[in-house]
């Protein structure tokens, strides 16, 4: 989920792009199942969270830095990164809000 505008690469296991693309605060982008899971790379680390089984975690990492070889696997995800509360971050609960008031939520 992206809370600001961020440049995303994710990569296959077999290193093929499966999605590139500049994020804009709102846009989801939703991890295919894959044998082995695939790799992430963002631009602006702070503008990125992940959703996992109705929670959010993150940021993928300080603003102004580049999170790579990120591996997107829901237990490294929730391993890695702690719950992202909406009152702490504020982004988030922002763009939270906006989402559940989209038809298809």
């Amino acid at each position: 989920v992206a809370v600001r505008p961020a440049w995303v690469r994710v990569r296959a296991a077999d290193g093929s792009v499966i999605y590139e693309g500049i994020m804009e605060a709102g846009d989801r982008w939703v991890v295919p199942q894959t044998e082995q899971p695939p790799v992430l790379r963002v631009g602006e680390s702070s503008a990125i969270y992940f959703a996992v089984n109705g929670q959010h975690y993150g940021p993928a990492g300080s603003k102004g830095t580049v999170t790579k070889d990120l591996s997107l696997s829901q237990d490294n995800l929730t391993t890695a990164y702690a719950v992202a509360t909406l009152e702490q971050h504020q982004e988030l609960a922002r763009t939270v809000a906006e989402l559940s008031q989209q038809p298809d939520n």
